[in-house]
């Protein structure tokens, strides 16, 4: 498994580090309502954990607190992962809880069938929530966003939201 803090031993890509606004994970952790130990694999400014349950755990590497090291089980994963290590965060957010969430160019989902094989052993896609083009949502790409909830062992229909219609 690679480690987070590799990253830093190379350029840092500017597509790594993109803060989610504060609307936007308000409006995933309302929706996914979670509850139990939950987790930011990659903390950033903290968006997403202000709204998560009280006591929620993080990782930051810029902190010192490398989300590969993280040996705990946690009831749910939520974040905005690095987009060039997506599926090394995909692989250990799966080994360590039965719910993650990730916000991430749609594309990273569906680019590679090992990435596809790996959600469905896992489970499958309980639900995403589009927010269209990144720009929209102030992220400095035009690629589509979506939040994806990976949940462990579900096999039923994937329930698809558009997002901007939640919040504006």
């Amino acid at each position: 498994m690679e480690k987070q803090k590799s990253i830093w031993d190379i350029p840092v890509l500017p597509a790594d580090i993109v803060y989610t606004p504060e609307y936007v994970s308000k409006n995933i952790i309302e929706h996914l309502n979670p509850n139990g130990n939950c987790l930011d694999p990659c903390k950033g400014d903290g968006s997403f954990l202000k709204h998560m349950p009280v006591g929620s755990d993080y990782c930051e590497i810029e902190e010192g607190i490398d989300f590969f090291d993280y040996n705990k089980n946690v009831d749910w994963v939520i974040g905005n992962p690095p987009y060039s290590i997506f599926e090394s965060f995909l692989r250990k957010s799966f080994s360590i809880s039965e719910n993650v969430s990730f916000l991430v160019p749609t594309n990273k989902v569906f680019q590679r069938q090992i990435i596809m094989d790996i959600i469905t052993r896992f489970g499958g896609i309980k639900s995403i929530i589009i927010y269209g083009s990144g720009n929209l949502i102030g992220f400095p790409f035009g690629f589509s966003v979506g939040n994806f909830y990976f949940k462990k062992g579900y096999t039923g229909d994937t329930k698809i939201i558009m997002g901007l219609n939640q919040i504006f």
